[in-house]
């Protein structure tokens, strides 16, 4: 076992009463568990360990109250705990050393990924806004395909109903009954037209010209 230590009786005092631990106290612990240097984070740990090893040593310490222990002087010898049992308390502190620098890793890489995140929401701000405008615009393109679409629809619907008059007028012929207008007449009944000769028939002996022209004389 190792050579006892004398160590100031507030520090001694602290650590039975589990205050937050100043260098004194961690000095103190740090030898008490066998521990090269005490973190202050871990300290609660080492309190424990050593006010049981306390305890063991000074069992009358138990019954006394705060006041009594102070009287006992301004200092207080403390021997280390036994090799096995510091062995298995420089394992617990190894632990929380080994916890300790895994939080902080931890936490350095969330730093990190915060930072990571928030750069990337400053590059990806501008580009949802685009991406809305672009949005926008398709909607607006669509409406206006729907619309021609429509609109070429109908007019197909228009192409197939003429080109079926078409067809149909093709099919039975064109009559052709008269033109419709100011002074326009239709045919007369008997084949002459209402303002015009009258055809047809048989011919007249003077060819309508008031008599024989080839008759007489003087032909």
């Amino acid at each position: 076992m190792a050579e006892a230590k004398v160590y100031p009786m507030n520090a001694f005092v602290s650590v039975l009463r589990g205050d937050v631990a100043d260098q004194a106290q961690l000095d103190m612990l740090a030898y008490i568990t066998g521990t090269e240097t005490m973190e202050a984070d871990v300290a609660p740990v080492a309190q424990a360990l050593s006010k049981a090893w306390i305890y063991e040593q000074e069992p009358d310490l138990t019954k006394y109250a705060e006041g009594d222990i102070v009287k006992l002087g301004n200092q207080v010898k403390i021997s280390a705990l036994p090799e096995a049992e510091a062995v298995k308390a420089k394992a617990v502190m190894d632990i929380l050393g080994a916890l300790k620098a895994e939080n902080a890793a931890l936490k350095a890489e969330v730093e990190t990924l915060t930072a990571d995140k928030a750069d990337l929401a400053a590059k990806i701000a501008p580009l949802e806004a685009q991406a809305k405008v672009v949005e926008t615009q398709n909607a607006a393109g669509e409406a206006k395909v729907t619309m021609a679409s429509s609109k070429l629809d109908e007019m197909s619907k228009k192409l197939t109903d003429l080109m079926a008059e078409v067809d149909k007028v093709k099919s039975q012929g064109v009559v052709v009954a008269g033109v419709a207008g100011d002074g326009a007449a239709a045919p007369a009944a008997d084949g002459a037209l209402s303002d015009g000769p009258v055809v047809g028939g048989e011919p007249e002996a003077d060819f309508g010209l008031g008599g024989d022209a080839f008759g007489g004389d003087t032909w």
